[in-house]
């Protein structure tokens, strides 16, 4: 059984090392080879993995403790889609039901208690990285919606 946190990104450079490729890329690799957790119960490679990050969401982990940012900045103004023209957006403070959420994911797995309030150093550590993570992001390429915007049916959305 693997206990270390892995990223699906790692199958790429632990498949290129085993199979005896190089791991050096025109681009960096996102993943790290893991096979050394995999077979003989190694820590992870990471000291974080950076789950997701749009300029307005995403979550990080860090050993025993996942952050979320749900929107940790203000709601997007009409016409504008989620995480585009963040500029003269104002960050909301951390609370225990929007915004920022963090777990211990070894003793919560099923993140049902949010420990951001009482762990606001943890929140602090683990933003600082996350944040750093996101200044390294491509820009997204969506363009915000149109004012009125109306999904199509045919991408199997519900209104």
């Amino acid at each position: 059984m693997v206990n270390a946190p892995l990223h699906i990104a790692d199958w790429y450079p632990t498949l290129l090392k085993l199979a005896g490729a190089k791991l050096e890329q025109k681009l960096p690799l996102d993943g790290r080879d893991a096979w050394a957790a995999i077979t003989a119960g190694a820590p992870s490679p990471h000291d974080a993995i950076l789950i997701n990050a749009t300029p307005n969401k995403g979550a990080l982990r860090m050993g025993d403790w996942k952050l979320v940012v749900n929107g940790g900045l203000a709601e997007p103004a009409d016409g504008e889609d989620d995480g585009v023209a963040i500029v003269e957006k104002k960050p909301i403070v951390p609370d225990a039901g929007r915004g920022i959420e963090l777990f211990n994911v070894t003793d919560d797995p099923s993140e049902k208690s949010n420990l951001a309030t009482k762990h606001p150093e943890k929140v602090r550590e683990l933003r600082a990285r996350y944040d750093a993570f996101a200044k390294q992001q491509v820009p997204p390429k969506a363009a915000p919606k149109a004012k009125g915007f109306k999904v199509p049916k045919v991408w199997g959305e519900k209104d």
